[in-house]
């Protein structure tokens, strides 16, 4: 009796602390801890992540099942099923998501084997139907395409539509398509109304189909839709018709005075594909778009036109008159025209008439060194032979960038000459010399280089294997990388033992690098041979975390004007926290440049470089979350899975095929206009939490 009053009195106890708030939240804070550190560190084989995806507390669950999402075990697939039937429905779009993150990883086999479970036996189970069917066009099948078009496409009253659209544009980024799920997106865009943007997104994501193609006629009638988004997506669906008369002059007109210029933009690009040397309307609205007061629409016109059907023979008329005025801006005669107006100039005339752009690409020492690097390209483009020494002499320059853009130009000019050997010959002797510069861009360009078919020779993967014990440091990360790939590349044996002691490389990226490269030289699986040793770099600082709010408010200060944006911690917060420290405790971000500008994409900044090969003195871990990349979303740039640094893009629009593969951070709630005028290598001037 008394054993049993123990028992009943201990029960109680238990019960009373699990009910107390404060003992809950206490619970919870350590538990997220310990998976945030699990999933930092990347070491998942303890049992303690997976015990987790079973705790009392759903923000538990949830932060366990994201975890696995970065993680992306695909040991733990069985569990991350089980999550679908969890009791808050939160906790099952995390597992939703982490699905769709880790299938992608499996064997075609295995693959085939989770589309098939999880369309047929688990869709109608969950209450998270849309997200799950999005996630599998991550990692479908053609088979399992089908089988969702038989499952749900085909059900009336439509059903899980936003799903259905947004999985079959995920199948469609990765090349997967079938005409049942271009009847099911054709339908959703000719009853609709307002008419669903990623309908199109999707439609142009598939391309030239021909259940598209007869659809063409109604298509063409949205370039009057309300929504931007829906133009802009029918602008580059109609630049993959390119043999459609109907769809060329929808074009003309988008292209010429569309009221959003990143529709403007999109209809360039695709216009450029369609034949512009009979059409002068055409020709006169690329000539008119070169003066745009928005720098946007004038590179893009000018970048285009290196898709386009004009040739040298063209020696009247508009495209005559085009590639004067691009040889008048390439050589830039008392700087008349911004220096992004000459690089791109001159890009697209080496592109377009090849040697005969060379008199226009005067070249001489330019203090601004994206500007020299751009020329440098663009001279090796033209594959004149007058080229190779300006090349070969900006090899001497102090400038990383300059070299790099060398480089670039002589690869591109050795392509073009292909019978010149001793040009070759020249460029290949200097390779080795170059890659001992100790500078992560010149070295990662030079070993790809000696990867190349015009520059391998039996000295190749020796000279590439010297480079690797020199590249242990934070800031060589991308440069190895870079050096085991062209190993891969080269497929030489010399390389598999080097390679076989970079698995225990406790940069993960690294250790997965060498795996690949191995399965590619040997067709062994050594995934299983991976270390699991620690990143070089943590920051467990939970004391700075809790101490910030959940959504930090921050202002982007650039030299276009100020920028607002709100940073979510849950999404990313160590990313957040290094960010927040890099800027408050170094003033990392102040007077650094938006080194990359892609219009109707992105900008980027945050490299101390410059040329987007800097970073911070170390790498992150990615953190991805089912958060989207829409207009304005701050995203962190990356060489690949957990390489993330210092650096960031915001969009310009959605783009949809980042989602999952890059760290999203916050939004932009005040100053889009300021970042659709931010131009390549102005000046941020901060990055500051707003008080």
């Amino acid at each position: 009796m008394r054993k049993t009053l123990m028992l009943f009195l201990l029960a109680t106890a238990t019960l009373s602390a699990q009910d107390d708030p404060a003992e809950q939240d206490r619970r919870r804070t350590e538990n997220i801890e310990t998976i945030l550190r699990i999933q930092d560190r990347r070491t998942v084989h303890d049992g303690k992540l997976i015990s987790l995806l079973s705790d009392d507390q759903a923000a538990v669950r949830r932060r366990a099942y994201l975890a696995f999402a970065s993680v992306q075990d695909t040991t733990a697939l069985s569990m991350l099923i089980r999550g679908l039937t969890d009791p808050e429905t939160g906790v099952q779009e995390a597992a939703a998501f982490a699905i769709g993150q880790t299938g992608i990883l499996l064997t075609a086999r295995n693959r085939a084997e989770l589309e098939h479970d999880l369309i047929w036996n688990r869709i109608q189970s969950t209450r998270v139907p849309d997200r799950l069917i999005e996630e599998i066009g991550k990692f479908g099948t053609v088979d399992g395409l089908r089988d969702l078009v038989i499952r749900i496409g085909n059900v009336y009253p439509r059903q899980h539509e936003t799903g259905m659209i947004m999985g079959i544009a995920r199948f469609a980024i990765r090349g997967i398509t079938d005409p049942g799920a271009v009847r099911y997106l054709l339908v959703s865009a000719k009853t609709h109304s307002p008419v669903p943007w990623e309908a199109l997104y999707a439609l142009q994501r598939i391309g030239d189909d021909p259940e598209t193609r007869a659809e063409i006629e109604y298509l063409v009638q949205l370039r009057n839709d309300r929504d931007p988004l829906v133009r802009l997506n029918l602008a580059v669906l109609l630049g993959k018709f390119r043999d459609v008369r109907v769809a060329r002059d929808p074009l003309i007109r988008m292209a010429a005075s569309d009221g959003d210029w990143r529709v403007r933009v999109a209809a360039f690009r695709s216009l450029a594909v369609h034949p512009l040397t009979s059409e002068p309307e055409a020709l006169e609205v690329f000539r008119r778009a070169f003066f745009d007061g928005n720098m946007h629409i004038a590179l893009a016109a000018i970048a285009a036109l290196r898709s386009s059907d004009i040739a040298p023979a063209d020696s009247t008329g508009g495209a005559q008159e085009l590639l004067q005025e691009l040889g008048t801006m390439a050589a830039n005669d008392g700087n008349a025209f911004p220096w992004q107006h000459q690089a791109e100039a001159a890009a697209t005339l080496a592109s377009l008439l090849r040697s005969g752009a060379f008199p226009h690409l005067v070249y001489s020492s330019w203090p601004n060194a994206h500007l020299q690097a751009d020329l440098l390209r663009a001279l090796g483009a033209t594959g004149a032979e007058e080229s190779a020494m300006p090349l070969l002499a900006a090899l001497d320059d102090d400038r990383a960038i300059v070299r790099c853009g060398a480089l670039d130009g002589l690869t591109a000019l050795a392509g073009l000459r292909t019978d010149d050997r001793a040009l070759r010959r020249t460029i290949r002797s200097m390779l080795p010399g170059l890659c001992s510069s100790g500078d992560a861009a010149v070295v990662a360009t030079a070993a790809g280089m000696m990867a190349d078919s015009l520059f391998a020779d039996t000295k190749s993967t020796p000279d590439l294997l010297r480079l690797v014990p020199g590249l242990r440091g934070p800031d060589d990360i991308e440069a190895l990388l870079e050096v085991i790939a062209a190993l891969a590349d080269l497929g030489d044996n010399q390389a598999v033992p080097q390679l076989i002691d970079l698995l225990q490389e406790s940069e993960r990226p690294v250790a997965a690098e060498a795996a690949a490269a191995l399965r590619r030289m040997t067709g062994m699986d050594y995934a299983a041979r991976v270390g699991q040793g620690e990143p070089m770099y943590t920051d467990f600082d939970f004391a700075y975390l809790h101490a910030l709010p959940e959504t930090i408010r921050v202002v982007i200060s650039t030299a276009r004007g100020d920028i607002t944006a709100e940073l979510y911690k849950e999404l990313a917060p160590f990313t957040i926290m290094s960010m927040l420290k890099l800027s408050s405790q170094r003033g990392f971000y102040r007077g650094l440049t938006f080194h990359r500008v892609v219009p109707n994409f992105v900008i980027q900044g945050g490299c101390p470089r410059g040329d987007g090969w800097g970073g911070p003195g170390y790498t992150l871990r990615s953190e991805f979350s089912t958060a989207r990349f829409l207009a304005g979303t701050i995203g962190i740039a990356s060489a690949g899975k957990d390489t993330e640094g210092s650096q960031f893009f915001i969009t310009h629009s959605p783009q949809p095929h980042l989602d999952g593969r890059y760290t999203i951070i916050g939004n932009i709630i005040d100053g889009q206009h300021v970042v659709d005028a931010v131009e390549r290598d102005d000046r941020l001037f901060d990055f500051r939490i707003q008080q």
